[in-house]
């Protein structure tokens, strides 16, 4: 298989023999993490104990990162433990188990459901409960997945974030909540977002649809300052169906620049190794934009 902090694609990976059933199986035991449709990132920890099983011994929710795994969500980093959650008035048993992090929490019948047979946290309480105990950045990217994939309004998520009690990780649920979008097309996207925003950048457009003064469509571009006419994309070979919809792509920012677009365009490399350079060329664009 590929370096641990190597991205690959489904092809990829059935190429070297794996199947899509092994794929999920990986997916949920934190081998690996989706970062985006077909789109994967191997990581270094080793396979972890047995979602479903350890769930169902400990009678416990699956929950935290693993629980946004299970409820298919994508992830910049494979969960490096099992999280597990359990009713604080459980009594005590030997919870004690190698590979899993087990959290006691009060969690209500409204907030737990039965995924491929699973205990796990809705959707929501997924996201609130990552907002408390990941980097922004990551939970984050876990809402706009969940929110993409249809398990929540963003009015929903909000209204739960406002109910949460003063208390210990309600900013960061605030934080997070404010800027979950689930017009996100991956955790690429999100990324990229997030630290836009922790740098104090002006907020862009998501998935804009640009227009030429006749009204023609052009293009719909990852992020955009309509008022700059500044444009920045995402761009990685592992995010595209084929050489030829990279190739519409270079074709689509030469028609962007035509029009007068200034188009500003980061590799995943760029987003996750050196965002400090992601953030430099994107406020040195928006001064100089008409």
């Amino acid at each position: 298989m590929l370096d641990a902090a190597d991205v690959f694609t489904t092809r990829q990976a059935l190429a070297d023999g794996l199947n899509n059933r092994q794929l999920t199986d990986m997916v949920r035991s934190g081998v690996i993490s989706r970062i985006g449709r077909g789109v994967y990132r191997q990581g270094s920890s080793p396979q972890l104990p047995d979602p479903d099983g350890l769930s169902r011994s400990m009678r416990a929710a699956i929950s935290h990162a693993s629980g946004a795994a299970w409820l298919g969500a994508d992830l910049i980093n494979p969960p490096n433990r099992l999280h597990l959650t359990a009713p604080r008035d459980r009594g005590r048993r030997v919870d004690c188990v190698d590979g899993v992090r087990l959290h006691r929490a009060d969690v209500g019948p409204d907030e737990l459901s039965v995924i491929r047979g699973a205990l796990v946290t809705t959707p929501i309480r997924t996201v609130l409960d990552v907002a408390r105990s990941m980097p922004l950045t990551e939970a984050v990217a876990i809402g706009d997945s969940l929110c993409r994939g249809g398990g929540f309004t963003l009015d929903q998520l909000r209204r739960a974030a406002a109910a949460v009690p003063v208390g210990p990780g309600r900013s960061a649920i605030q934080a997070a909540a404010r800027l979950v979008d689930g017009r996100a097309e991956s955790v690429f996207e999100s990324i990229t977002r997030v630290n836009l925003a922790i740098a104090g950048l002006p907020t862009p457009r998501t998935q804009f649809e640009v227009r030429a003064p006749d009204g023609r469509w052009v293009a719909r571009v990852d992020f955009a300052w309509p008022e700059a006419r500044v444009v920045l994309e995402c761009d990685g070979y592992e995010f595209h169906s084929s050489r030829e919809a990279f190739g519409r792509d270079r074709r689509r920012w030469n028609t962007l620049s035509e029009l007068g677009w200034r188009v500003v365009v980061v590799t995943w490399r760029d987003v996750i190794d050196d965002p400090a350079y992601l953030v430099g060329l994107v406020s040195g664009a928006l001064p100089l934009a008409g």
